[in-house]
């Protein structure tokens, strides 16, 4: 792997897991504002929110996990010349 494509792949699972941060923070909005006595459906698109909010967890978590990986093993990934 070329010094570039490895830049390029930590910039891309760094956007992804803020992407996937972001998506958590709007999901704990809607888990506020729009539940109703059941605490979990949401009453304005019926989708089950806190299924949604542990799944953006998980995947935020693995994202920062495999952007720390991919920093922390550059040098055994990067090609030398």
């Amino acid at each position: 792997m070329s010094d570039h494509q490895h830049t390029a792949l930590i910039v891309l699972c760094s956007l992804a897991a803020l992407w996937a941060l972001l998506s958590l923070f709007g999901v704990q909005v809607s888990l506020k504002y729009e539940t109703g006595v059941d605490g979990c459906l949401s009453q304005v698109s019926g989708r089950d929110l806190c299924a949604r909010a542990i799944q953006m967890k998980w995947v935020t978590g693995a994202l920062v996990v495999i952007v720390m990986l991919l920093i922390g093993f550059s040098n055994q990934l990067i090609k030398k010349k």
